[in-house]
């Protein structure tokens, strides 16, 4: 994590670093976000068939952030073994909808640092503004899953749509031109396919899109090169990212930084 905290940005960059599955760190303007990090193997309790393929990238106890978003409560992104131990919840602000607002608090986040939030509501928090968009709930249990954009100061964006159904009312409802939209491609559980995802991308016109849920679980997998492909016959191979775990994609108002 101190890599990542470290991590020197002009004033005009932001990065994000994929932790695997939907989470994200980002860091932007001198602020630190945290997406629905899942830093344990509690989903495999009682399911192994939903084990990790690799080992957490991160320790819970290290990780770090000014503002802490779950865009809804399922395990694989609001996770009470990466809840628990984390150390800042003092000085964190946390944001999620209210049902996840609710198990935070119950996970031990102090009630004054969680902030509820909903499609169609915004907050500023220091160079940050965040604001919820409506997403399609993949189960009855997380009615309430909202998608989050994030706008810093210095001009960039990014669009994470949670988990969410591709339907016509979420294209509808999702930002226009974000700088960098992170959307999920495993197909399964209510969750857009790869051809869907790159549709979806299509609507919103975002510079980057990259895909996520679909590495870590077996199950629950997807080949990120077939998303990759339908980019490629929607016309957007020059927009499609594919994330490496952990290293920095690394983007400004122009370009985005190529690393070795």
């Amino acid at each position: 994590m101190e890599k990542i905290l470290d991590f020197q940005l002009s004033p005009s960059e932001a990065a994000l670093w994929w932790l695997g599955q939907a989470g994200y760190i980002i860091r932007s303007a001198d602020m630190t976000i945290v997406i629905d990090p899942y830093l344990s193997d509690s989903a495999a309790q009682g399911a192994p068939e939903f084990s990790r393929l690799y080992p957490v990238p991160i320790e819970p106890a290290a990780l770090r952030a000014d503002l802490y978003v779950v865009t809804h409560d399922h395990l694989d992104h609001l996770d009470p073994e990466t809840i628990i131990p984390y150390r800042y919840k003092d000085t964190t602000w946390f944001v999620a909808p209210r049902q996840a607002a609710k198990k935070l608090i119950e996970l031990g986040v102090p009630e004054k640092q969680v902030v509820v939030l909903h499609a169609n509501e915004n907050r500023e928090f220091g160079s940050i503004e965040i604001s919820g968009v409506f997403a399609i709930p993949t189960s009855i249990d997380v009615l309430d899953t909202t998608g989050y954009k994030i706008q810093f100061s210095n001009g960039r964006s990014v669009y994470h749509t949670s988990d969410t159904e591709y339907h016509p009312l979420v294209l509808a409802a999702a930002p226009k031109k974000p700088e960098v939209m992170l959307v999920p491609i495993n197909g399964k559980w209510g969750n857009p396919n790869p051809e869907q995802a790159v549709l979806f991308a299509k609507t919103v016109e975002p510079r980057f899109v990259q895909p996520n849920h679909y590495d870590l679980m077996a199950l629950n997998a997807e080949n990120p090169e077939i998303f990759q492909w339908y980019c490629g016959q929607y016309d957007l191979a020059d927009r499609c990212i594919t994330p490496v775990r952990m290293r920095p994609f690394i983007w400004n108002d122009q370009d985005y930084r190529k690393l070795s």
